[in-house]
């Protein structure tokens, strides 16, 4: 059994979102709550990496609030994000937590959608022996569906890739994308993902050119993923996000230290890898708990 089983439960193909990071259902509206400060404190965590953090807020969280949806929902996340990088014994002690919390979120409101999404996510990708099942995850993708037109397309985007339908796959992602309303990137991303893996970058970088002028930032980080992918025109991608870190400023979508990230895999692929390291070391000051980008880091240094 390979150690790494898969579990970060939140990731697309490129990445590992944050919670708030990524447009659309991914973010879901803290309700007022008895918990309001942890809940609050546990998706700051998420957003920054800090899993340990975001664990601790999360099961005080519920123990203060055991009925709040929200709050199982972003727990499960944290736990399942924290499995990632476990030992397989522990790896596995940390997925069977993270769907036992998704599942008791959709239990207590059905119509939270974020929750259902990740327990549809959790169902594709774990093995039956953790709870995981291609029709548990249709089922609930069904359920996202009729809620959340473009987060459920995505979903059956996934699951017919995962069952080796492209055809269906790539209808799906379409739809997910013509669903979407202006400013949320999460279907565009993931229909990205799925032509980055089939070769096709052409229309994935089509994809991006088509959203550039209203969405730089996003449309400049991730035309630099699609470049990584396909290895062409890596200096200019490297131009485009430098022009992008000159220019745009705040917080937003993406964070400013992925596309620190992005560009300092630009620059080792440019063998500048100088510039690679002091790129990851901004980066890693402004989101210091993300931990590939220091095993990257270390192996720069080497």
């Amino acid at each position: 059994m390979k150690r790494n089983l898969g579990f970060a439960l939140l990731a697309l193909a490129v990445g590992l979102p944050a919670p708030a990071a990524r447009g659309g259902q991914g973010a879901p509206e803290l309700p007022e709550s008895p918990a309001a400060g942890l809940l609050a404190q546990l998706e700051d965590s998420l957003d920054r990496g800090d899993l340990d953090r975001a664990i601790r807020a999360g099961e005080k969280a519920v123990e203060i609030d055991p009925r709040n949806s929200v709050a199982h929902d972003l727990l499960g996340r944290a736990y399942g994000l924290k499995a990632k990088d476990s030992q397989l014994l522990e790896q596995i002690h940390l997925a069977r937590r993270a769907r036992s919390f998704f599942e008791k979120a959709v239990e207590l409101d059905p119509g939270n959608v974020s929750a259902r999404a990740d327990l549809a996510t959790y169902d594709m990708r774990a093995p039956a022996f953790l709870g995981g099942g291609m029709e548990k995850a249709r089922r609930q993708a069904q359920e996202v569906l009729a809620r959340d037109a473009a987060r459920g397309h995505e979903l059956l985007g996934e699951l017919a890739e995962r069952e080796k339908n492209p055809g269906a796959a790539e209808v799906e992602y379409r739809r997910a994308v013509e669903a979407s309303p202006p400013g949320r990137l999460r279907a565009r991303r993931a229909f990205s993902a799925f032509l980055v893996r089939k070769a096709r970058f052409a229309e994935a970088r089509r994809l991006w050119l088509d959203v550039v002028e209203a969405e730089p930032r996003a449309a400049r980080c991730e035309l630099a993923g699609v470049a990584l992918a396909s290895g062409e025109d890596l200096e200019g991608a490297a131009r485009e996000l430098e022009v992008c870190l000159a220019e745009c400023s705040g917080s937003s979508d993406p964070s400013r230290g992925e596309m620190l990230e992005h560009l300092a895999r630009l620059e080792e692929r440019l063998g500048r890898s100088g510039r690679a390291r002091a790129a990851l070391e901004e980066a890693l000051r402004l989101e210091p708990h993300q931990t590939e980008w220091r095993r990257a880091l270390a192996r720069l240094a080497r």
